[in-house]
Formats: C-alpha cells, structure tokens, sequence
C-alpha cells in the first residue's frame, strides 16, 4: 500500500477526507486541493445542517483530524490505535458551546475554538509531516 505521494515535488502522506451525511454511509475522498474540498462539502450541507458540519482527514496507519468546516472551528486529532485523542485548544478564558456535526451532533466546549485558517495549518502540517503543529497548545482533557 502506498503510504506517500507526490505533489508538486513534495513528498507528503496520502490522506483522504471521510465524513457522512447520511449516518450510515461514509464518504471518502482522496485529497487533492483540501480547501476546494472543504468549500464544496460545506456548500453540500449547507441546507441539510444548521450546525457547523464536520470531517475527517485520515492517513491510514497515523491516525485522523476531525475538522469543523465554519470559521471557528475545532479540531480533534486521534491516533490510528485510538490510544492518543487531543484537541487543540484555543481561548482557554472562552465559555459557552458549541454544537457541531461529526456523523453525530456533539456539544463543544468553546475553549477549543480556534480561527479555520489555524485549523487548515494544522491539517496541512499534519498532512506534509504527520506530526502535530507545535505551534498550538493541544489537550486530553474534556472541558
């Protein structure tokens, strides 16, 4: 299995986003222009959720991102053996939730809203190295 690929003359993980509308059958799709994927699943749900919606970025064999598609958004990172779940934190002062739509509604703390265009650095770090952005404070802990 190819574990790598080739864009642009990088060589970086082969990831695919996986998200489900339906609750019962996934989509994935390898990825190729991760924003422009992001903009057409958003404009897909727009009027199916009125919750930011949620999806998952997976490199096989590390683990998966989970990614709100809204400007302040959450990001989840879980190893491939599920032994290793962090989100990354944003204003830990914030209050309030937010609910989000990851296959299932789930309540957020606000805490760990952080701006998209962070979110997309760390996918797209995470995609190139997978590792985890160090530039972002991340937490096991439930708030």
């Amino acid at each position: 299995m190819e574990t790598y690929r080739v864009l642009k003359g990088v060589k970086m993980y082969k990831a695919y986003i996986e998200y489900c509308i339906d609750g019962y059958n996934d989509i994935k799709k390898e990825i190729t222009d991760l924003e422009q994927q992001l903009n057409n699943i958003k404009e897909e749900t727009k009027d199916i959720f009125t919750s930011p919606f949620g999806v998952d970025i997976v490199i096989d064999s590390i683990g998966r991102m989970s990614i709100g598609i809204t400007q302040k958004t959450i990001v989840c990172y879980k190893s491939d053996d599920f032994e290793i779940q962090l989100t990354a934190i944003g204003d830990e002062n914030s209050s309030g939730e937010t609910l989000f739509y990851f296959g299932d509604y789930s309540l957020m703390s606000n805490k760990y809203l952080i701006p998209y265009e962070i979110g997309l650095k760390i996918i797209h770090n995470w995609i190139d190295t997978g590792q985890l952005l160090d530039e972002v404070k991340w937490t096991d802990e439930i708030f």
